[in-house]
């Protein structure tokens, strides 16, 4: 165990995190959040933490050291005193067994997960068709004997379920079975079938075994088919809502642009006037309206908006299992919390689909961010990668089964950064894509794409031509940055991970930039080097749909990065001034690009732009 006592002038806000550094050197995947919301005390307080863990890995050896990480905000007096390492108590022998019992049961999990993702089994459910009031469920049971048809809810866990309490009768053989879209009272709500997905369960006495992949809906009726808004170019920014962030928007003729939406700005609790699934929620008037003129705004404009949905902590969208980071994997464990999420996406879905005046349009939604670092970004706890995947996959399929009512033309795109079989502590995005693509195989493919976030390995040098050496020309390339877009670019194309087999999937690189670390002529002169680098690349790979450089201006909270198009008031710059990189962005994919990205060949060290571009 380690102990010590703490006292701290103000509360920190998010977690506490510690790092077990090896030989002094402090890692992400060495290291530990223990929760959030740590109290501010002016008495010393007790802090204790089981790290068996971290000692079976063999840290606690000559040079290894303890990093403390209280939070991430500046005038915070945090003190500390007493560290001690010790054995564990009787009580804390039995806390940690039944804390074994849990992290073996999601061991167990992941691993029929991965199992029923690569398994043929005997029957298959071949379409699932959902038209307004009825659900059409058709496909074929692999033998004889007795089969029902089982309906599988987002809060159930297909392979951990032993009985299927809600199934419909088949006769065998091949089946087509048409039932209500609606059912009233399951589970304290009225649930829509367009979220379940439909498998044969082989039924031998009193034992139910599954017999099938569960299938989601291919086919949803429409409410509303309004025009596709086209794509212009692949020139986008990060999110932004005054006047001159519209400005630039028009000045530099983006095509895109990225938005921030937090869940709980929509709905924020029961008892209120918006009724979903037969249950009352509260809608948070002042946040909508907000909402309303953003997106009317880029609307006006011609704009394509990905929204970017996060669930905060603290929040009726919190995950169960959440131990800290800044937002929350949704919570899917029960009727009622599925609810509130789905209700929250059918708002926005049904209101921001171009066909309501003043309201604007969500064209692409991207669940959540950056869920490869999940402890930071999405957490749900410490996971096993397939059992967290299950989680964000549902999450992106109830968003999907909800867009496409309102909007065909909509995708559902995952968030991810840099990483590609690189993990830092989390996940690996290739890994975490693969998954992705053995859930459409075995459960009925979906428009999904890609949201991804190819920064440079060190998000402070933006010399990533020189810097970033773990960013190589392979598909199994530890990161793909900026210097190695071929990477996934080329991943996006193969036939394997397209649409149905024929369709390649978007690609977005929906938030990235070079750093200027600080405002000198040098720092200005690499970060714009990097922003032409960056376009000329992009542009040139037929993979790639848009880029949205973040941010558009630099933010002082941004964890002292100056990545934005614009400045802030800081070493004679005013606020909000343009930035070299600022002109390159407005340079690029314009006559004026090959004048204005000129001078930047040299700083980079090449003589010809195509000198930046890799075939493998």
């Amino acid at each position: 165990m380690l102990e010590f006592e703490y006292k701290c002038s103000r509360e920190v806000k998010e977690s506490f995190q510690v790092f077990y550094a090896r030989n002094g050197a402090p890692s992400e995947a060495s290291s530990a959040q223990y929760g959030g919301f740590v109290p501010g005390t002016t008495d010393y307080r007790k802090f204790t933490a089981n790290i068996n863990k971290f000692r079976k890995d063999g840290w606690g050896t000559t040079r290894d050291c303890l990093r403390f990480d209280p939070g991430d905000y500046a005038g915070i007096d945090f003190y500390i005193r007493n560290i001690t390492l010790r054995s564990m108590t009787d009580e804390e022998k039995k806390q940690y067994e039944a804390e074994m019992e849990i992290e073996n049961s999601k061991a167990a999990m992941a691993e029929h997960i991965g199992e029923y993702l690569k398994k043929d089994y005997p029957s298959k459910v071949t379409s699932v068709v959902v038209t307004q009031d009825k659900v059409t469920i058709k496909g074929t049971c692999g033998g004889s004997g007795t089969y029902v048809l089982a309906d599988i809810t987002p809060w159930q866990d297909v392979t951990e379920m032993k009985n299927f309490p809600y199934t419909v009768k088949t006769d065998g053989g091949s089946f087509s079975v048409t039932v209500d879209r609606t059912v009233n009272g399951r589970e304290g709500i009225i649930y829509d079938r367009v979220f379940s997905k439909w498998a044969v369960v082989k039924v031998e006495g009193e034992t139910q075994t599954l017999d099938s992949h569960a299938r989601y809906a291919d086919e949803v009726a429409p409410k509303s088919s309004p025009e596709k808004v086209p794509l212009r170019n692949k020139k986008g920014f990060g999110a932004g809502n005054i006047d001159l962030y519209f400005q630039d928007c028009g000045t530099m003729d983006v095509g895109s642009i990225t938005s921030n939406i937090l869940l709980h700005g929509i709905i924020n609790g029961e008892g209120g006037d918006y009724v979903y699934g037969g249950v009352a929620y509260r809608l948070d008037a002042g946040y909508i309206a907000g909402l309303d003129a953003l997106l009317n705004k880029a609307d006006r404009l011609g704009l394509v908006v990905e929204a970017i949905i996060l669930c905060s902590r603290g929040t009726i969208y919190e995950d169960p299992e959440c131990t800290g980071g800044f937002y929350s994997m949704p919570n899917l464990t029960t009727a009622k919390a599925f609810n509130a999420y789905a209700a929250a996406l059918e708002y926005m879905a049904s209101r921001y689909n171009g066909q309501h005046y003043g309201c604007g349009r969500i064209s692409h939604w991207i669940m959540h961010n950056e869920v490869d670092m999940g402890s930071e970004w999405t957490n749900m706890g410490e996971q096993p990668m397939n059992r967290y995947m299950d989680r964000y996959v549902k999450s992106m399929r109830i968003c999907y089964n909800i867009a496409r009512q309102y909007d065909q033309n909509s995708a559902i795109l995952g968030s991810y950064t840099h990483n590609w079989t690189a993990s830092d502590g989390g996940y690996a995005p290739k890994a975490m894509l693969e998954m992705n693509v053995d859930y459409s195989n075995a459960e009925g493919d979906f428009w999904w794409g890609v949201a991804y976030h190819p920064y440079p390995q060190d998000l402070t040098r933006p010399e990533f031509w020189k810097n970033d050496t773990r960013s190589t020309y392979s598909m199994d390339s530890p990161y793909v940055t900026f210097k190695n877009l071929e990477v996934i670019d080329k991943w996006i194309r193969m036939k394997e991970n397209l649409y149905k087999g024929e369709t390649k999937r978007l690609l977005f690189f929906s938030e990235q930039g070079t750093n200027s670390p600080s405002y000198s002529e040098s720092d200005l002169k690499l970060q714009a080097a990097g922003g032409a680098w960056a376009w000329k690349k992009a542009s040139a790979l037929e993979g790639v749909d848009a880029i949205q450089w973040h941010n558009w201006a630099d933010n002082k909270s941004e964890f002292g990065l100056r990545i934005g198009l614009r400045s802030f008031d800081d070493a004679g710059f005013a606020n909000l001034t343009p930035k070299p990189v600022w002109y390159v962005w407005k340079a690029g994919g314009t006559d004026q690009e090959d004048a204005v990205f000129e001078p930047y060949k040299s700083v980079i060290g090449i003589s010809d732009w195509s000198e930046i571009m890799h075939e493998f």
